[in-house]
């Protein structure tokens, strides 16, 4: 959902109000919930309501994060053996990165599929421009930086993967395998502050 000013606001309360819902049903069924219930529950039933299409919608402005990431910060209170800590320290203790770690990781997936043919040429054709030349510094899969000057410009998808997309080593962006580049990926940001601290932006 999109209105006249390409604002996604109204999609993310439809999807918000969705993932809360069948929280609630989660903590009506279930009395007590462990740590390793709680992310099978949450993985599967909740979390993909607030995942589907986000390469398209994704929020930028804080108000949307923060909007987004309360889902997973009230549903994490339901585990009750981690009562009393803050959210980050629960997000540690689940192995459970934030909303906006996973966005970022999900775009540089995406654009390893584009880039290595996973999807129909015919339909990703366009969307990422490689650098043509051999003397850029960096790895084999450069992108083109794209100069914008408008906000909503600089964080659609072709524009705001450039840099992070650009920052990661030879061997993560020539994988072989989506698996082994997520494997690969998940190596290289293990210590990236937002993986348990949304507020924290991707250091590059």
């Amino acid at each position: 959902m999109i209105d006249c000013s390409l604002n996604f606001s109204e999609h993310i309360c439809k999807i918000t109000h969705k993932a809360n819902s069948i929280m609630a049903v989660i903590r009506r069924t279930f009395t007590q919930l462990d740590c390793q219930c709680f992310i099978i529950l949450f993985k599967a039933l909740v979390r993909p309501h607030l995942e589907y299409g986000v390469p398209i919608w994704f929020p930028y402005k804080m108000k949307d994060i923060e909007e987004v990431e309360k889902v997973q910060r009230r549903a994490t209170k339901q585990v009750k053996s981690l009562h009393g800590l803050s959210y980050e320290q629960r997000l540690r203790k689940l192995n459970l990165p934030t909303l906006r770690y996973r966005r970022h990781r999900g775009d540089m997936i995406e654009v390893y599929k584009i880039l290595h043919g996973i999807y129909d040429r015919a339909i990703s054709e366009g969307i990422l421009h490689l650098a043509q030349d051999s003397r850029t510094r960096g790895h084999s899969f450069k992108l083109v930086t794209q100069p914008c000057k408008m906000e909503i410009r600089r964080n659609c998808f072709s524009v705001r993967v450039v840099k992070p997309w650009n920052s990661l080593p030879e061997f993560v962006v020539s994988s072989t395998t989506v698996q082994m580049f997520e494997s690969r990926l998940d190596k290289v940001w293990t210590n990236q502050p937002v993986r348990f601290c949304y507020k924290e932006e991707l250091r590059l």
